[in-house]
């Protein structure tokens, strides 16, 4: 094995939580600190060693006072490294349709609001790497496609 693959270099890696309420539409959060575009998936970024089931169930949790019950992987979104961020994948997970009568718990110091958002109108209420995320899970979802997030899987030496 390459020193590249037993240490690689820093990266981050986003899990996003693609909810959607009985007519298909997902659940976006509004975040306080966008003007322009704010509606965002909820989720967030795993900490070192942290694995990926337990970072989407941990941001959700924080973000919106649900527990996610991840399924399959609808999208990757690989995003190169930025003054900001480093390098890293979004992974856009299926956790489901959502009843009606869900009640959420945002952290409102980060989020004013909670809705459902048309697909037709993604581009105008979240920045384009969103809608895209989100269309693209759309669309293997619809296809009934999908890949299974697997953890803890032991190398091989």
């Amino acid at each position: 094995m390459t020193d590249q693959f037993l240490h690689p270099d820093g990266r981050r890696i986003g899990l996003l939580a693609l909810f959607r309420n009985a007519e298909g539409r997902p659940l976006l959060l509004r975040k306080r600190d966008r003007q322009f575009q704010p509606w965002s998936l909820p989720g967030g970024c795993a900490v070192g060693c942290e694995p990926p089931t337990h970072a989407l169930r941990r941001k959700v949790r924080e973000e919106t006072g649900l527990e996610a019950q991840p399924g399959l992987v609808l999208a990757l979104h690989y995003m190169p490294a930025s003054p900001e961020t480093a390098e890293g994948y979004n992974l856009v997970v299926d956790c489901g349709e959502l009843p009606n009568n869900t009640h959420f718990r945002l952290k409102e110091d980060e989020f004013s609001a909670h809705g459902y958002i048309p697909a037709n109108q993604l581009g105008d209420h979240a920045q384009p790497h969103t809608a895209e995320r989100t269309l693209s899970a759309l669309r293997t979802l619809k296809a009934g496609g999908g890949i299974e997030l697997l953890e803890a899987i032991p190398l091989l030496g």
